[in-house]
């Protein structure tokens, strides 16, 4: 599967998990918005950026870029999300789930890696589960 693709498949699903909970959806005109999609929860419009995961770590957390790169060959630059949007809908496809993480929490991070089970170290700081960024529970929505 090519990126585009990719991309096509983690929006079209977040779409559906937003319909299915009845959230509002709208989707902007063409490819130059720094967001893929506008839902309207928490009594406002919100901007989404939807990423694809399937990048599986040796570890087993689940990475998701959370910047964007303008040059793909040598001298990569990354642009950062933290002014553009209000939260990523990461679609994690190793599990077929998606989670909803507010921009705050991630900043200017260029990737973040989440994860099912605690990690063999028993490190609990900055690690993220996938349990606590279900649209669900973000949203406080009782499904």
């Amino acid at each position: 599967i090519n990126s585009k693709d990719k991309g096509n498949i983690g929006e079209s699903i977040v779409l559906a998990e937003f319909i299915r909970r009845g959230i509002q959806v709208s989707v902007p005109f063409g490819d130059n918005a720094r967001y893929d999609l506008i839902a309207e929860f928490n009594g406002k419009l919100n901007k989404i950026q939807v990423k694809y995961c399937n990048e599986v770590e040796e570890t087993g957390a689940i990475t998701c870029k959370c910047a964007s790169s303008t040059n793909h060959t040598t001298n990569k630059h990354y642009t950062t999300y933290e002014n553009d949007v209000d939260y990523f809908a990461f679609y994690l496809a190793p599990l077929n789930r998606v989670i909803l993480v507010p921009i705050e929490d991630i900043g200017t991070r260029k990737t973040i890696a989440v994860r099912t089970e605690k990690p063999k170290n028993n490190q609990s700081d900055r690690v993220t589960y996938v349990d606590d960024y279900s649209i669900d529970k973000v949203l406080h929505i009782n499904s």
